[in-house]
């Protein structure tokens, strides 16, 4: 097997040359204090980063978010190749600058889907996205319709990655910081551009809340997240879960069959198991928690403000989750 290392980083960020309050350096040194190992600067429409390059040891990614009514849609590693202002009002439009940022050989991200503010409005099935993103910021409502979007897709036999990304824009309260919220590990061959967006695009991901919170890893003999296995060889998934809170909730699946769930009963820094694969196709993981009954009504009431459409049921939110293994005869 091919040696990798895990790099954490944020795929989704704004700088004062889109809509952000954080100059390009101002946000490099952010996302250095965070214990980041790479950042996307991602501005609207714009390439604030030329050509990715290193400050210090923090890897600077480029980015730009192709910005239009009908959907947001995150290039990287390679300069859009045409200049704005962009015409983006039609499936079209969107079809002819992709391909053109495919061409190029640039990593696309499909950005918040579902989002009830600015979800993307046209056929997703009908893009060459290699990646989805399934956690935008802070966690909330949308992200689970993105997730059940995504799953339903792994089901389908659609291979498309999962990542997450901050969004970043602005901190809004001091208690809560948004910047790498979430935060998405790359499992990749060095800490290169060409090396973490060649991860990204084969789904050796997991994604979480913070830089420094929970992590998932699972492992089937040799193969890790990302890689495919042979049923056949009868070996066990191992699970390995860093940082498991009390009252979260571990539940791995092989496809749509939950086969092992778990809830913490006291925080541990790790807890290991294994169990058995029962059927073709993948297995993931992902960890859930539930607000208190007075965080609830809280998270009602900010929802409704600034979700259009929100409310009812708090779901179950996502703490973090991995990308499948998969699983063939």
């Amino acid at each position: 097997m091919e040696e990798r290392q895990w790099y954490k980083g944020d795929t989704h960020l704004h700088t004062t040359n889109s809509d952000g309050v954080l100059t390009k350096g101002q946000l490099v040194e952010a996302c250095k204090k965070k214990g980041l190992d790479f950042m996307i600067i991602t501005d609207h429409n714009f390439n604030s980063v030329e050509k990715s390059y290193f400050d210090g040891d923090m890897l600077i990614i480029q980015g730009q978010e192709i910005t239009g009514e009908p959907g947001h849609v995150n290039v990287w590693g390679k300069k859009v190749p045409v200049d704005p202002p962009y015409v983006l009002d039609t499936a079209e439009d969107y079809e002819k600058i992709l391909d053109l940022c495919k061409k190029e050989g640039a990593t696309i991200s499909v950005n918040h889907p579902f989002c009830t503010q600015c979800g993307f409005h046209l056929d997703l099935e009908a893009y060459p996205f290699d990646c989805v993103e399934v956690w935008n910021t802070i966690q909330h409502s949308d992200n689970m319709k993105n997730r059940d979007w995504w799953v339903a897709q792994l089901l389908k036999g659609n291979r498309i990655p999962a990542i997450g990304g901050s969004d970043f824009h602005k901190e809004y309260v001091n208690v809560l910081s948004l910047l790498a919220s979430p935060t998405t590990y790359v499992n990749a061959k060095s800490k290169s551009e060409e090396d973490i967006l060649e991860a990204m695009r084969e789904g050796r991901c997991i994604v979480t809340n913070s830089p420094n919170s929970t992590t998932i890893f699972l492992h089937c003999g040799n193969a890790e997240i990302g890689d495919t296995v042979s049923l056949s060889d009868n070996q066990k998934l191992e699970i390995k879960v860093s940082d498991f809170k009390k009252g979260h909730t571990l539940r791995v699946y092989n496809n749509e069959k939950l086969i092992f769930e778990t809830t913490a009963q006291k925080t541990s820094e790790a807890y290991l198991t294994a169990i058995d694969i029962e059927e073709e196709g993948f297995v993931r993981a992902e960890i859930t928690y539930k607000f208190s009954p007075a965080l609830e009504k809280l998270y009602t009431v900010v929802e409704s403000k600034f979700l259009k459409g929100a409310g009812g049921e708090v779901p179950e939110f996502i703490w973090a989750f991995t990308n499948p293994i998969w699983i063939e005869k």
